[in-house]
């Protein structure tokens, strides 16, 4: 499965010469074959250039204080950040463990030090406003994937199908290290891509594959035109979630209730406050999940009709079946 969609989304790349999503690739190989040079202006400038179009072409550019300024304004966070000695390993093929004390720390100072070169030059950029702009996950995202390859890129599509595979939509350690345990489950379909595709001038790096992997699942839920790969990619979710995801304690098998849907809606409910407990904004909750969880039988009209009588959350359908009620019916709970 996870292959099939990664190869879907790297045909895509090379459908055509000029497609948007080789604006990584380009930036990427820029900075990993000329990080030795920076302090040549022309390379930094060169690499401004880059990480600059790339930026434009992953959509960052709209609503975004970028729009004011023109490329150069990355000039600093390459001169003060791309050349600190501890980030350049990452340009020779080193991966980072996310369960690992030290590259947790390592990774931490990285967006730390990223989200300071770009704060002031943002408050610059939009004097009028709130003085408690924050520099957004996805832009930090973006950039440090665009320039190292380490985090895939935290925007909707990625937190939306991050989410129904059960790893925090957050850009935080919690979410990383969740990244971490869903590659390690995979590693051999991961590894097997990279090895395919890799050429004499460009390796794929692991969160890279990550980020291709949840963007593509993203948009095919969002097309809803092939309706047996949603429903292959809902059963893979559900059967491959993260194991560390929020489970609720103590749940009870609820077959002997007088009243199993109420028992089914505090399941999911208690699922959702735990979720909500983290930071979360949204949840995702799929009837295989339920089912299996409550050890229930032959009850997916009950877990169904639960799903959609919650009280305390609204929701949106993610999936559904003609039916309405079978093991992939899958909703997004709003928890703000």
């Amino acid at each position: 499965m996870i292959k099939e969609v990664l190869f879907a989304y790297h045909n895509e790349t090379i459908k055509f010469d000029n497609h948007r999503f080789k604006s990584w690739e380009h930036c990427y190989k820029f900075f990993k074959e000329n990080h030795h040079d920076l302090d040549n202006p022309k390379v930094v400038e060169h690499a401004c250039l880059h990480l600059a179009f790339y930026l434009a072409s992953w959509g960052m550019l709209r609503n975004s204080f970028l729009l004011q300024r023109d490329y150069l304004i990355h000039k600093e966070f390459i001169e003060n950040v791309v050349k600190k000695e501890k980030y350049r390993f990452f340009f020779d093929g080193t991966v980072l463990n996310f369960n690992n004390q030290q590259d947790q720390e390592l990774l931490n100072q990285l967006i730390s030090d990223t989200r300071a070169v770009y704060q002031p030059l943002m408050h610059e950029a939009k004097e009028e406003e709130s003085t408690h702009l924050e520099i957004t996950d996805t832009l930090t995202s973006k950039i440090l994937l665009g320039v190292y390859g380490v985090v895939p890129a935290y925007d909707r599509f990625f937190r939306e199908a991050a989410r129904l595979h059960g790893v925090s939509g957050q850009f935080n350690q919690r979410s990383f290290n969740q990244l971490q345990t869903f590659y390690d489950q995979h590693q051999e379909e991961f590894s097997s891509f990279i090895d395919e595709t890799s050429t004499d001038d460009l390796t794929y790096t692991p969160m890279k594959t990550i980020d291709m992997y949840f963007w593509k699942v993203a948009e095919i839920l969002s097309v809803k035109k092939d309706i047996l790969m949603i429903e292959r990619l809902i059963n893979f979710s559900s059967e491959f979630r993260v194991k560390d995801s929020v489970r609720p304690l103590n749940i009870k098998n609820s077959s002997s209730s007088s009243n199993r849907t109420e028992d089914i809606r505090a399941v999911i409910t208690e699922i959702l406050l735990a979720e909500k407990a983290t930071g979360e904004k949204t949840g995702d909750i799929c009837a295989r999940d339920i089912h299996l969880a409550m050890n229930l039988k032959n009850s997916y009209p009950s877990v169904c009709g639960a799903m959609s009588s919650l009280r305390l959350f609204s929701y949106e359908v993610i999936y559904a079946p003609p039916s309405g009620k079978s093991s992939t019916v899958t909703y997004r709970y709003d928890l703000t």
